[in-house]
């Protein structure tokens, strides 16, 4: 039997792809039909990924489970910014607001996959918003995400890069939310650790009310912070800003005797901390930039707003791996 496998499957008759590392026992599936979503990642029978009941209720909620990707992450106030001058208005698709972008439920072109042992098994996809007039319209550059979910000797990496093929620089804010699950009776012993410098204060309805600091939080989250001990939503969402250099998250399964390790790289500064009320899950999620940036005073530096030049890139890569607790 090889070690690697890429096998087609399908998820209430719509097509997705199994990524399978024989030797380590993991298997990851994907949905290129919605947003390449990635909505399983399982290790040894247990579960890493909250998965949602059904497609539908991925569809109609493509946010709330598995793995979204957020562009931009969170809410845009008044669904508008400006950005170098140009304002853009995005859909209200959060009545007054924009949130986390569009690419969490389109359809991405599956442009590659395979299983092999150099490359272990991986699928690539694509989204041009050039074939998209209609976001277009809205954001007017010619962005193509190619994005690769690859598992390889029991790590399940995603890499990928942003090209920006239109004739001006474009703004970007990109995030994930990944919902790592655990069951109910062994919340108490699921344990949170993250390399957080400073915790953003934030106004009633979330948004950043003031420049970062360190906390009591992020002295526990150094320590290892359990699930339970979290703040309950709405304060259960905290955005942070993470120490420079490589950054690497962590959760701890003491029922299960395992680590999750969440090497996010170096591209996310801002990382947002958020325990879900609708599932039993918790979300270590990194961010380019903080939430709503283009509208908010905070220097560069501190907010991590930025953008692509005309004709350049923007490339990263983050990756999950589960290992015994020491």
């Amino acid at each position: 039997m090889r070690t690697y496998e890429i096998i087609s499957s399908e998820w209430d008759g719509v097509s997705t792809f199994k990524l399978v590392d024989h030797a380590a026992k993991a298997e990851a599936e994907v949905i290129p039909a919605v947003g390449f979503h990635l909505f399983r990642f399982d290790v040894g029978n247990e579960s890493y990924i909250a998965k949602p009941e059904s497609l539908a209720v991925l569809r109609a909620q493509s946010s709330r489970y598995g793995v979204p990707i957020l562009f931009p992450p969170g809410r845009v106030k008044q669904a508008a910014f400006t950005f170098e001058g140009r304002e853009y208005r995005l859909p209200a698709n959060r009545e007054p607001h924009h949130a986390h972008g569009e690419l969490r439920e389109r359809p991405w072109k599956v442009v590659a996959s395979g299983a092999d042992a150099a490359e272990g098994a991986y699928v690539s996809a694509e989204i041009d918003f050039a074939e998209h007039p209609e976001m277009l319209a809205y954001f007017p550059h010619a962005a193509c995400f190619r994005f690769t979910y690859r598992l390889k000797d029991g790590t399940l990496s995603l890499s990928g890069e942003i090209a920006n093929r239109s004739s001006q620089s474009m703004p970007l804010s990109l995030g994930f939310h990944p919902y790592f699950a655990f069951a109910k009776e062994e919340a108490s012993r699921v344990r949170v650790v993250i390399p957080a410098a400073a915790e953003w204060p934030l106004s009633e309805d979330g948004y950043a009310a003031g420049e970062p600091a360190p906390s009591a939080l992020t002295a526990a989250l150094h320590q290892g912070q359990l699930v339970t001990e979290l703040p309950e939503y709405p304060g259960g969402s905290q955005m942070l800003t993470i120490k420079p250099g490589h950054q690497s998250c962590e959760l701890h399964y003491e029922a299960r005797g395992t680590k999750l390790v969440y090497d996010m790289g170096d591209r996310f500064p801002i990382h947002v901390l958020f325990t879900a009320p609708w599932s039993d899950a918790v979300s270590l999620e990194p961010y380019t930039s903080i939430m709503n940036v283009f509208n908010e005073p905070f220097s560069a530096d501190l907010s991590g707003a930025k953008g692509i030049a005309a004709g350049g890139t923007f490339e990263f890569s983050w990756s999950i791996r589960v290992i015994a607790l020491d």
